[in-house]
């Protein structure tokens, strides 16, 4: 009889173990911006740029400017000229369908700016 209270206590325990909560891709956007008016502010103010949309989860939209596949597998959408977006791993073993000159959303967490914005973690909206 304690091995069978006991068996049914890990059971439940493992079973809620397992819930798994949303990453930061999925969560809800703190902020929407369009690609330009992003890269205008960090350009005109680095410091409140940060302020503002630094580790934050970011909805950007803008024109597919170009589509790398790095070494690894993983994709970076270029919107804009301005903005590098780092997509989400679940994009690496599927065919991407972005392609330049697409309108398209991304949600993603702002990483800052190093030559242009980064963002990553991103997935794609519409």
């Amino acid at each position: 009889m304690r091995r069978t209270v006991y068996g049914i206590f890990i059971l439940i325990l493992l079973v809620s173990g397992c819930k798994s909560s949303p990453g930061p891709s999925l969560a809800k956007a703190d902020v929407s911006i369009s690609a330009a008016a992003l890269a205008h502010a960090f350009e005109n103010n680095e410091r409140v740029s940060d302020s503002l949309y630094l580790y934050k989860v970011v909805s950007v939209r803008g024109i597919v400017e170009k589509v790398m596949k790095r070494e690894s597998g993983g994709y970076v959408v270029t919107l804009g000229g301005k903005i590098d977006c780092s997509l989400d791993t679940l994009y690496n073993r599927h065919y991407l369908s972005l392609r330049t000159g697409d309108s398209v959303t991304l949600r993603g967490t702002c990483g800052g700016r190093l030559l242009n914005v980064i963002l990553m973690q991103c997935i794609i909206e519409k």
